[in-house]
């Protein structure tokens, strides 16, 4: 593959695609170059994962009504799910004092960096009254660490993408990358873990993507990865012959 591969001229980059090169370049070219669709489990308790990932999307739906308006009380009727019910009403706590009425809920911006656009998906974006604009991204899978989350593609791209492309935000003023907060709420405990933007880290977020993005745009080959522990959950693992049965959550 070469630097002119036209199967990057209309690519979006996103965290996530980002993230999957991150872990196993191979995965990343089968998922988004390739677009292969291979029908394995992710995990073992498969039944499990899926009901989690509806109460997951039931989580962000109510989030977003809410956002948009809806009364707490009117969507809070519509709960079913004694587990749903205790995450919404640890998000009600919180937000009461963390965010302001007028929010920007499922938000989507693209920005240029050097030859490419990179995407952001926002869960909620809001305008605090000291003019810091406070980025938060619902969690409701097993709460991680700091150290983790701080390495993820996600908290790299999304305040970076704020800051290249909210400006219609900001009165169409360019927003310093001083007045960038990112919070991951985890609905399981109702904590959060907070990372804080600057005009340092906005160069070195920038030279780290250009090299990633120009690494992946060059590349020959899309080897596996070297960590075959990363293979259990994935779903191209029989494909790349790295075992038939999946991981135990």
């Amino acid at each position: 593959m070469s630097g002119n591969d036209n199967r990057f001229d209309e690519f979006v980059f996103s965290q996530s695609a980002l993230q999957d090169y991150a872990e196993c370049p191979r995965r990343f070219e089968l998922r988004y170059l390739l677009d292969v669709r291979w029908p394995a489990q992710e995990t073992a308790q498969a039944l499990q994962y899926e009901a989690g990932q509806q109460q997951g999307q039931a989580f962000h739906h109510l989030a977003h009504q809410h956002a948009l308006g809806v009364p707490a009380e009117s969507l809070a009727a519509t709960i079913t799910d004694d587990e749903l019910r205790v995450w919404w009403q640890r998000y009600l706590h919180w937000q009461t004092t963390n965010l302001p009425v007028e929010r920007y809920p499922e938000l989507t911006l693209t920005a240029p960096i050097g030859e490419w656009m990179l995407m952001a998906k926002y869960d909620v974006i809001a305008k605090l009254n000291d003019g810091t604009f406070l980025i938060v991204d619902w969690k409701t899978g097993r709460p991680q660490t700091s150290t983790r989350l701080a390495n993820r593609m996600q908290t790299i791209v999304y305040p970076f993408v704020l800051a290249k492309a909210g400006d219609w935000l900001n009165d169409n003023q360019p927003i310093s990358p001083d007045r960038i907060r990112f919070v991951y709420w985890f609905a399981e405990n109702g904590e959060t873990i907070e990372f804080k933007f600057s005009d340092e880290e906005l160069k070195k977020s920038e030279t780290r993507l250009n090299g990633l993005l120009g690494e992946i745009t060059t590349r020959v080959e899309f080897d596996k990865t070297a960590d075959e522990r990363r293979c259990r959950f994935c779903a191209y693992r029989s494909l790349c012959e790295r075992g038939e049965i999946p991981g135990d959550m």
